[in-house]
């Protein structure tokens, strides 16, 4: 016949606990992946703080081939901060994204073959087949942070001389 009442009232008990139990677990999920986020934001700001890499010399070496055309320069770039995993690192390169693990497919790459660079450690970057005239190239490396150092240098029709100082820097936030 009819239903009774405490029965009712037991099955939108038991569907109110079931939306319950649904809220709290989309709730904890949200709020898992919110500190989450913050502590990658903290990891990260504290590796940009403590990334220092610049030049270990003023320009490392050129090697000039006036038969061909050509120079190479190889930068001595020193890390003086945190550890750094350099498949991160990305170069951009006269205003061209470049790769930086293999020298075969385009003129950039490190002479070793190189994972970590440690603090006090430097790593030499090569960059080959540049035509033998007065233009000016640039050079940014971005780490894995998002900081980069950014090198300026021309050739002078007897050697290569760097423009500036090299820059570097991280990327800040915008509130």
């Amino acid at each position: 016949m009819g239903f009774s009442v405490s029965a009712s009232a037991a099955i939108i008990f038991i569907s109110f606990l079931i939306a319950a139990a649904t809220l709290y677990t989309a709730w904890d999920n949200s709020y898992n992946n919110v500190q989450a986020a913050q502590e990658d934001w903290y990891n990260r700001r504290i590796s940009q703080l403590n990334t220092l890499v610049s030049l270990n010399a003023s320009l490392g070496s050129a090697t000039i081939d006036n038969a061909n055309g050509y120079y190479n320069v190889t930068f001595h770039i020193q890390n003086s901060g945190v550890t750094q995993y350099l498949p991160y690192w990305s170069v951009v390169y006269d205003g061209e994204y470049r790769t930086i693990y293999n020298v075969s497919d385009d003129n950039i790459g490190f002479i070793s073959d190189y994972t970590y660079l440690f603090p006090s450690q430097v790593a030499y970057l090569n960059v080959t087949r540049i035509p033998l005239n007065t233009e000016e190239h640039s050079l940014v490396i971005t780490f894995g942070n998002g900081c980069w150092l950014r090198l300026i240098w021309h050739y002078n029709g007897t050697d290569v001389l760097l423009d500036a100082t090299p820059q570097r820097g991280c990327p800040t936030e915008v509130s």
